[in-house]
């Protein structure tokens, strides 16, 4: 009895299973053995890389010299520790896990023509694919092969961002306040100049803190967007501009020509254009300014005194105007008359 009781449950054991299997949807076969998404031969040599996501498209390229270009922002550098290596590095890591569906319907709901990933190794071999949304499984991303029907899973999580602008390594200039030695503002109403007695040391005088912040400003030097050299915008703007020059502590020096132009929105602060050159030759910001005009962040525009007018009002503000509403007036009492009539007079004692 008890033999024939085992035997039963197993039956019904095998029964529930084969159930669950013809439950299973027919487009979500299993995926058999795992393999890498992109070959190796292709991410160990990359040549160039296409994305396109979100109505926007990128392609970074690398040069005959070995650095790697944004082609859409006039061949400028390409920000490879926070773009280009956090990418491919995914990509390594990402697998294929074998057919997802090949339902048109499903395909559908993917979203699969949104999004697409394209990479070029030295050796011409080619890594294509639409990519789509995440899989209900939580594994990765979908995705359609170049050529293929059917959709596969992957384990593939990396970001997309296919605006060439955020490819492009903003940085002008990458230094440390204390490393500037001294400052220089030549504007069209005059110039000053202000150096630090040693290294180390803060600039002295009353005009002292104004220009820590200024320093502290231009330390690290980052565009926000480049236009293209000739720029009708940009050259209207550069008719009247202001230039500030750093002195570091090494002998290099750093100038930067600062523009403002009209601003994109009417709540918005107006455009700055930046012009950033260096000392040594072979330093970026010459080899970028040759390629692009630059526009500054625009938290910028509120740190820079375009004027020596301006600086002078930050050094030395005004004081506020005793003659404003609700200000109290001293001084000056004859004719004030109070509740209950006049008050006495009250005259002090002679003085002994």
């Amino acid at each position: 009895m008890r033999n024939k009781s085992l035997l039963i449950g197993t039956l019904v054991l095998g029964l529930g299973a084969l159930a669950l299997l013809n439950l299973k949807p027919q487009d979500t076969a299993d995926s058999g053995p795992k393999s890498p998404l992109v070959a190796t031969e292709i991410l160990a040599q990359p040549k160039s890389l296409t994305l396109k996501a979100n109505g926007k498209s990128t392609t970074v390229e690398k040069a005959a010299d070995g650095t790697w270009v944004v082609k859409e922002k006039f061949n400028l550098p390409v920000d490879v520790e926070n773009r280009l290596r956090p990418l491919v590095i995914a990509l390594q890591k990402a697998e294929n896990l074998g057919v997802l569906t090949s339902n048109p319907k499903r395909l559908e709901k993917l979203g699969l023509t949104d999004s697409s990933l394209s990479m070029t190794g030295e050796n011409g071999k080619v890594f294509a694919a639409e990519i789509g949304k995440p899989t209900d499984d939580g594994a990765g991303l979908s995705m359609r092969l170049q050529g293929e029907t059917s959709a596969i899973r992957t384990s593939f999580n990396g970001y997309l961002e296919a605006d060439p602008t955020n490819w492009m390594d903003s940085v002008l200039f990458n230094g440390k306040p204390e490393d500037i030695k001294a400052i220089s503002f030549t504007w069209a109403d005059g110039q000053q100049s202000f150096a630090r007695p040693e290294k180390g040391k803060p600039f002295g005088g009353k005009e002292g803190p104004t220009v820590e912040d200024i320093v502290n400003a231009l330390a690290i030097m980052r565009a926000s967007d480049a236009a293209a050299k000739g720029d009708k915008e940009a050259a209207a703007a550069f008719a009247k501009f202001w230039t500030v020059k750093l002195e570091l502590f090494d002998g290099a020096t750093v100038t930067a020509v600062f523009a403002k132009g009209p601003a994109s929105a009417p709540n918005e602060q107006p455009k700055l254009f930046t012009r950033v050159s260096h000392s040594d030759p072979k330093h970026v910001s010459n080899v970028m300014g040759a390629k692009a005009e630059f526009l500054s962040q625009p938290w910028l525009s509120e740190q820079l005194p375009a004027s020596l007018a301006e600086f002078k009002r930050r050094v030395s503000p005004p004081a506020e105007n005793p003659g404003q509403p609700g200000a109290p007036q001293l001084g000056n009492f004859q004719g004030l008359s109070l509740p209950g009539g006049n008050a006495p007079v009250l005259t002090p004692p002679p003085a002994k």
